[in-house]
């Protein structure tokens, strides 16, 4: 037998009574905010995860080593990195003076590199060097520019800028050259045309 006193109602009961019709409300919200994510929401929340994924990294005094079947292709050192990653991102801003040697196939130093600064992209194997650009290999061959692209997977040395061609005695001025590393093929360009130099 239930007894019922109105005088000695308890507080949690009170509130119960009056919230009664919003708790049969309470299953039809939840179902509401479990629902499937519109479109525009999925691509709001992957883009939020993904600012959250960026990872930068600073380091001072960089010396780096590439190695390649086990040998060093190049060491690299500079004053100063910053790497930046994220899904569509991966580089390494390097602050010089920047110094590279380029080792090659026997493991035989064969290239000098040296710039105010360069860009290095580890997923598809990509440098750009920056101010003062100088490239001397072994042979006494030399190379001067202000921008200089290489490809380290291909090993292709390329620049539309001016450049200066040093192979002793001679030395050639040219607006744009494509070679390799230890510059013994290369095209120079000439006012327009392409002078290929042995």
């Amino acid at each position: 037998m239930l007894i019922s006193f109105p005088g000695l109602e308890t507080q949690e009961t009170d509130i119960l009574v009056r919230f009664k019709p919003y708790l049969l409300l309470l299953p039809l919200f939840v179902l509401f905010c479990c629902s499937e994510l519109s479109e525009y929401d999925n691509q709001q929340i992957r883009k939020a995860l993904g600012d959250s994924l960026k990872n930068t990294t600073e380091v001072w005094g960089v010396n780096m080593s590439i190695m390649e079947e086990g040998r060093t292709k190049l060491i690299l050192k500079g004053s100063h990195s910053l790497n930046i990653k994220d899904e569509k991102t991966n580089i390494m801003n390097i602050t010089g003076p920047v110094n590279i040697e380029i080792f090659n196939e026997k493991g035989i130093l064969d290239t000098w590199v040296n710039s105010d600064s360069a860009s290095y992209r580890p997923d598809i194997g990509l440098f750009e060097l920056f101010g003062n650009v100088l490239v001397e290999t072994t042979s006494g061959k030399e190379l001067r520019s202000e921008y200089l692209k290489w490809q380290k997977d291909k090993d292709e040395v390329s620049t539309p800028e001016f450049v200066i061609f040093i192979s002793p005695p001679d030395s050639i001025a040219a607006n744009g050259f494509f070679g390799n590393s230890d510059l013994t093929n290369y095209t120079l360009n000439e006012g327009g045309g392409r002078a290929v130099i042995d």
